[in-house]
């Protein structure tokens, strides 16, 4: 499990970087993306998301079990004020995040990962 932790946090890392080659390596070549705009797949669509999103996530709490962590984290965009706290569910195969999946609520995220409280990592 650490392995998958490991990976997730490092794709966020290369994510609040922008750094396009570094989100790709470690992530699946199909990887799918869901979020509040719908659902996107591949490498093409990764990419742009990365250099156009101006996201910047701060992991405050990670949930992890098997293949699957959810992450807690606050966003924030380039040229917005404020903060929004979002949850983030990332699947990890191999090394590489193979989904990755946005939600408003923790709620949310516990209900399609099948993550719980139990899962903290501290």
């Amino acid at each position: 499990m650490s392995k998958v932790i490991e990976t997730a946090d490092l794709w966020t890392e290369k994510v609040n970087a922008k750094d396009v080659k570094g989100v790709l390596a470690v992530s699946d070549s199909n990887i799918e993306m869901v979020g509040p705009r719908g659902t996107a797949a591949g490498h093409e669509t990764l990419t742009q998301w990365v250099e156009d999103s101006g996201l910047h996530l701060t992991t405050v709490t990670r949930f992890a079990k098997a293949d699957t962590v959810v992450y807690e984290q606050q966003g924030t965009w380039e040229n917005q004020d404020g903060q929004v706290t979002v949850y983030t569910v990332m699947e990890v195969e191999n090394g590489k995040v193979t989904r990755v999946s946005r939600y408003d609520t923790l709620d949310e995220a516990f209900g399609t990962s099948g993550l719980s409280e139990e899962d903290r990592v501290e």
